[in-house]
């Protein structure tokens, strides 16, 4: 969907990891450029992060 353009916005969440290895999000394959629109930091260490398509 992201690569065919029809995502708006992407809202993730990151939560540190203190023992291990995370989990890829996506499956290797097209690249499609980003464009970070806010984040925010909570107490917990989470980050919320929001991106658009880059030129959207």
């Amino acid at each position: 969907m992201l690569a065919q353009g029809l995502v708006d916005e992407l809202h993730l969440l990151v939560h540190p990891i203190v023992v291990g290895h995370g989990k890829k999000l996506f499956a290797d394959g097209e690249t499609v450029p980003l464009e970070l629109v806010s984040s925010e930091a909570f107490s917990t260490g989470v980050l919320h992060l929001v991106y658009k398509a880059a030129g959207a």
